[in-house]
């Protein structure tokens, strides 16, 4: 049977790169979905609730979306290698490397 760290990316992660770099990898695609993820619900608890959108706004928070969705993809791939419980690991155990990411923050 085949285990989650057997399991090999596919080509959206370089297979070459080691454990720390796609644990960084995947910190820092958390860094940057929280970030548009923030941007997304700043922008839209900022618009008027009875107005019409204009056309500009809802693009600028349709694009958020994507660029959220574009971050979340790779780090479903890393997902199939790695799991939360081997990134929390991770994080606790090397926190010099870990500290200026958002994930680091839950464990302080």
């Amino acid at each position: 049977m085949e285990t989650k760290n057997q399991k090999k990316t596919n080509s959206l992660i370089n297979p070459e790169w080691s454990k720390q770099q796609k644990m960084l990898y995947f910190l820092w695609l958390d860094d940057q979905v929280m970030t548009y993820w923030s941007l997304y619900l700043d922008m839209k608890c900022d618009l008027p609730i009875h107005d019409f959108w204009t056309k500009e706004d809802i693009e600028k928070l349709d694009g958020y979306l994507q660029i959220i969705e574009h971050f979340e993809k790779y780090q479903g791939e890393l997902i199939l290698e790695y799991t939360y419980e081997e990134i929390d690991e991770f994080v606790r155990c090397n926190p010099d490397l870990c500290k200026n990411f958002s994930f680091f923050r839950f464990f302080s």
